[in-house]
Parts: C-alpha cells; structure tokens; sequence
C-alpha cells in the first residue's frame, strides 16, 4: 500500500528515493522490489546509487551490527564504517535487569555527554522506564521497533535477544537497534543465545 500511494502520487513526477535494505521492515524482499518496480511503472530514465559509507557509527559498534545481519543480508548491501573510537562495544550478561539496566544507563551518561537511547523490546518500554525513573533528562527509552531513524551518541541495549523474536524480519530488527550508538554501546543480556 505504501509503494502504491507513492505510485498514485508520482506517475509523473522525478523522485529519489533513498532507503537501506538491510534496515528494510518488509519480510520479503522480493516482494518489496516488486510493489517498487509496479509503483515507478517503466519510466525509462532510471540511476541507482548505492552509499556505501557510514559515518553514524565507529568501526567497532559497526562490526557488532554487521556479524548480526552477516548470514541474511547481501554483502554489497553493508556499508563500510570510517570512523574509529578504539572503544569496543560492552556486552554485558545479567542477572539483576532492573539494578544492572541503571547502573549501565549511569555509566553512559559518565561515558557520554550527548543523548543516551536505552532501547528495549516494545513489551518492556512501560517497565524499564519506571526503572530509570528519575534518571538525566538525557536518556530516552524507546522500543525496538520504534528506534529506526534515530540516534544516539551512547545506547544501552538491552535483552537483543527480544528484538529478533519481535520483529518481523528477525535479525534486522536487532541490526536497526545496534546501528543507532555512534559512540558507544553497551548490550546487556541474559540469554546469549542471540550471538550465534
């Protein structure tokens, strides 16, 4: 339906359209090139670019991102990350989510002097933010699914485990979350399932 009301609005017009696949919410892509391709009609004047580097994020946080989507995603499809840090992104196993949820957040906010996004799976927003409670008004807490399009200059995540059950497409949803830190990231799990 999207790339319909596009198609409806556009027949005749120049567009650019700008989006990164691996980011991409429609579960098949496939599909998706499809209702594209029916959307635009044969216009015969066509370019593609494809950007290939990623400033957002260190070279560290960006390895992390790329190890997830790795098996599903076409290699041309991931940008090379330019910017290092020399900062590896902290993964952290749990036993205590509420304590170790805010003695992580505090961490980053010492780490950081930006915005710190905590993103959680969308079940859990209501619970963890009463948890940080109180916190600097530098933090927002936000939902997997929500997070696309934003960033942050530290983000602690937590339960990544979630966001692949969550979504849609799988381990996209996680790679969306991981790509938002462009300074630091620090993952707090208590299942380790997730990296394999």
């Amino acid at each position: 339906m999207q790339w319909r009301m596009v198609g409806r609005r556009g027949r005749y017009a120049s567009w650019t359209v700008v989006g990164d696949p691996v980011q991409s919410s429609w579960p098949d892509p496939a599909e998706a090139a499809e209702a594209a391709e029916r959307a635009f009609g044969a216009k015969t004047s066509r370019r593609r670019f494809v950007l290939r580097t990623n400033y957002r994020n260190s070279a560290e946080i960006f390895a992390l991102a790329e190890r997830m989507v790795r098996r599903i995603a076409d290699p041309d499809e991931l940008p090379t990350a330019v910017r290092t840090t020399g900062t590896q992104p902290s993964l952290r196993k749990v036993t205590d989510l509420p304590s170790d949820i805010r003695c992580a957040t505090e961490d980053m906010l010492s780490a950081v002097d930006g915005t710190v996004g905590v993103i959680t799976a969308m079940a859990r927003v209501a619970e963890v933010e009463a948890w940080l409670c109180g916190m600097d008004r530098r933090v927002r807490v936000i939902g997997s699914l929500d997070v696309k399009g934003l960033e942050y200059d530290g983000v602690v995540l937590v339960e990544p485990g979630e966001f692949i059950a969550e979504s849609t497409t799988g381990p996209r949803g996680l790679y969306v979350a991981l790509t938002r830190a462009t300074q630091r990231l620090t993952l707090l799990y208590s299942d380790d399932s997730w990296l394999n």
